[in-house]
């Protein structure tokens, strides 16, 4: 499987947010700075994740299977664990957001290979990207509201949800980052700026 279709998807899934927004009546719903995001900015930000996310298995290609699940410390212990980590994230939030309230929990022994981990996150961006081509101003504006795993009920506008599943995604791919270099695998940029002069 040719690792580089992950770039071709326009958005990903996280994990929890810490904290509750709900959105007054008559409040303007802006992004950083007080912009509104749009739904070119978001897609933007989600074609860059993929992309990050295909730099990091395309690295983790070159791990032996014994590095690859190696404990080398962390809150998840091993690259196998907290790309799976970042994968199910991103599984889980797309079920949230166009089938509803998911429970399962991918376990890393179930992707014994970077390989079978690829096959499993291109079904994941493909849905993605069937998703993100439904977008519209509109919708990412709608507030969304799902039931976390430990029960609780939470809602936010659906722009933001996106831009926490794309922040997560970054926060665990800088763990698989530190993890490649103990393991003494020189790690692929994942800048945005390179994103930007890569796809350009």
């Amino acid at each position: 499987m040719d690792l580089r279709i992950l770039v071709d998807a326009s958005l990903a899934s996280c994990a929890q947010p810490n904290k509750r927004l709900q959105p007054t009546a008559g409040e303007k719903i802006a992004g950083p700075g007080g912009q509104r995001m749009d739904v070119a900015t978001v897609r933007e930000l989600c074609r860059y994740n993929a992309w990050a996310n295909s730099g990091m298995l395309e690295t983790a290609e070159r791990l032996t299977p014994e590095q690859f699940r190696s404990d080398v410390g962390g809150s998840f212990p091993s690259v196998q664990a907290t790309l799976t980590h970042i994968m199910w994230a991103e599984w889980l939030w797309l079920e949230r957001w166009t089938r509803g309230s998911a429970t399962e929990v991918f376990s890393p022994q179930d992707f014994p290979s970077v390989l079978a981990l690829a096959n499993r996150w291109g079904q994941v961006q493909a849905a993605q990207t069937r998703f993100a081509e439904t977008l519209t101003a509109e919708a990412l504006q709608q507030v969304v509201r799902y039931t976390n795993l430990k029960g609780e009920t939470w809602e936010y506008p659906l722009w933001r949800q996106v831009y926490h599943v794309v922040n997560h995604s970054g926060f665990h791919r800088g763990q698989v980052t530190n993890k490649l270099r103990q393991l003494g695998i020189a790690p692929r940029t994942t800048d945005f700026l390179n994103f930007c002069d890569e796809v350009r």
